[in-house]
């Protein structure tokens, strides 16, 4: 199987690891769960998709264990934003929520400042069955993002 997003860094000579897991992950907890290779939960991130009053999509990269704080997303992004319902989410990014990609993204990208912290992170791949795991610092050669503070703390 050959992954678009892992072709994506290997174009741009980016090294990752291919997280496989034993069944298809849609959530933080599963990933940590179906991993087949021990990872750390710590550097598990998830994309989350929303949409502003006027319908329009954007993304936010933030750590697995965090919330999003509206509050701080509406004041960062200037919008009043809310998440997209999961047939929104393959709507805007072509997969199912749980395998969207942050890399892959045609929409705008916001990314947590404490995604940012970690030395090395993961997230979807665009398939359900796998994960990327890269060095936080190589984010910024694949991904055009924003970085916000919008995590509940």
């Amino acid at each position: 199987m050959r992954l678009k997003s892992a072709k994506i860094l290997e174009e741009r000579g980016i090294g990752y690891r291919l997280i496989e897991l034993r069944k298809k992950a849609f959530s933080v907890a599963d990933v940590i769960k179906y991993a087949k290779e021990k990872i750390d939960p710590d550097e598990i991130c998830k994309t989350i998709v929303l949409e502003d009053e006027k319908g329009s999509k954007c993304a936010v990269l933030l750590l697995g264990k965090h919330k999003i704080d509206f509050t701080k997303a509406n004041k960062s992004t200037g919008q009043r934003l809310s998440i997209v319902n999961p047939e929104g989410v393959k709507k805007a990014t072509g997969v199912e929520p749980g395998a969207v990609c942050p890399i892959l993204l045609r929409i705008p990208l916001f990314v947590d400042r404490r995604v940012l912290e970690k030395e090395k992170i993961n997230f979807g791949s665009g398939d359900h069955l796998y994960g990327l795991e890269v060095s936080t610092k190589d984010l910024e050669k694949i991904a055009n993002f924003m970085v916000v503070d919008v995590a509940q703390t």
